[in-house]
């Protein structure tokens, strides 16, 4: 799926929208319940308290993803050139430095992954059992605290598809706009 950095925020929001709705639909099966069943008046009252306390608590949380998601993308945003795809089922984020330079970040890890494709190998299927990148064939060495290299063949996810790849990955453990400066500079250099 393409989207502009703006349109992924968006989407996102409306994905946390959801579970407010579901919130919702539960306070108020909860509220009638206890309405029409509950005779006890203080177990009403710890039900109302339960009731406004997970609906305040789920938006400040999903408030707080909401923010977190808006900076990783804006951090992702400097460094692509072109349009940043939102795969929904693995969560990530994926867009091209250049040719043949991807960076894909996945969400759930919050782990970025930089690639330098040297040369296509050929399509291969999902074996969805990995997040941006799944390493075959080659060897990892840690380079920094942070951040490993990793040489050889690998598959990877190419927007709406799977390939496999000849290059180098470089992985970083945690977000951050001068590890992943650092790590594209690497790659180009290599």
């Amino acid at each position: 799926m393409k989207f502009m950095a703006e349109n992924i925020v968006k989407e996102y929001f409306n994905k946390s929208l959801n579970f407010i709705i579901i919130d919702l639909i539960v306070d108020i099966f909860l509220l009638v319940f206890s309405l029409y069943f509950v005779y006890s008046y203080l177990i009403k009252i710890i039900v109302y308290g339960l009731i406004i306390f997970s609906t305040i608590f789920l938006i400040i949380i999903l408030y707080y993803n909401y923010i977190n998601f808006k900076n990783k993308v804006s951090i992702l945003k400097e460094y692509c050139n072109g349009e940043i795809f939102y795969n929904k089922r693995r969560n990530l984020l994926i867009c091209n430095y250049s040719n043949n330079l991807r960076i894909c970040l996945s969400l759930d890890y919050d782990r970025v992954y930089i690639n330098k494709i040297d040369s296509y190998i050929k399509d291969v299927e999902d074996t969805r059992d990995f997040y941006c990148v799944r390493f075959e064939e080659g060897k990892i060495e840690r380079n920094e605290e942070y951040m490993k290299t990793f040489q050889g063949i690998f598959r990877l996810i190419d927007k709406d598809k799977i390939a496999l790849f000849q290059g180098k990955t470089i992985i970083i453990d945690k977000i951050n706009k001068d590890h992943i400066k650092f790590g594209l500079e690497k790659l180009i250099n290599s």
